[in-house]
């Protein structure tokens, strides 16, 4: 018997959650102020991946598409999609709840309503967007949804 641990730590070469944020300030400088803002407001401690995520969601919602800055807007949902189709569980989680629903609730409160993003979305996102429509049909708050989704869990 070895002195040491036995197991073997591996990479699947799939995209992981710790990817994500580097590569959309990459992709997107004009994303980074409010990036730095975020981090301020949490005086460093960790936001957390779904209020990262949710703060690119504002910056698609209320900076990209409002400004008609279409091209960008498409280049986001062609990274969510390649995502969702490559990515690993969480991180087609993290863009499915994280990027896709929060969109829906942030764009839900603009004039242009969260339908303006419709034609952006690839065949994956069409998925995530169809069951996200489909949990939410008929609630009006999350409470409701995870009260769904317990009940359909017993």
């Amino acid at each position: 018997m070895s002195a040491g641990p036995d197991w073997i730590f591996y990479r699947d070469g799939k995209l992981t959650e710790a990817d994500l944020m580097p590569r959309l300030l990459t992709e997107f400088s004009g994303f980074r102020s409010r990036w730095q803002a975020h981090l301020e407001s949490w005086r460093g401690k960790p936001a957390g991946k779904y209020n990262d995520m949710a703060e690119f969601v504002h910056f698609v919602v209320e900076d990209l598409y409002p400004s008609k800055q279409t091209q960008d807007v498409k280049r986001v949902f062609e990274l969510m999609e390649q995502w969702l189709t490559s990515g690993n569980e969480t991180v087609r989680e993290l863009v499915a709840v994280g990027f896709l629903e929060t969109l829906q609730s942030v764009a839900s409160w603009q004039s242009f309503g969260k339908e303006a993003f419709i034609p952006f979305l690839g065949p994956k996102s069409q998925e995530a967007w169809k069951e996200i429509e489909r949990v939410w049909a008929g609630k009006t708050d999350l409470a409701e949804v995870i009260h769904a989704e317990r009940r359909q869990g017993d």
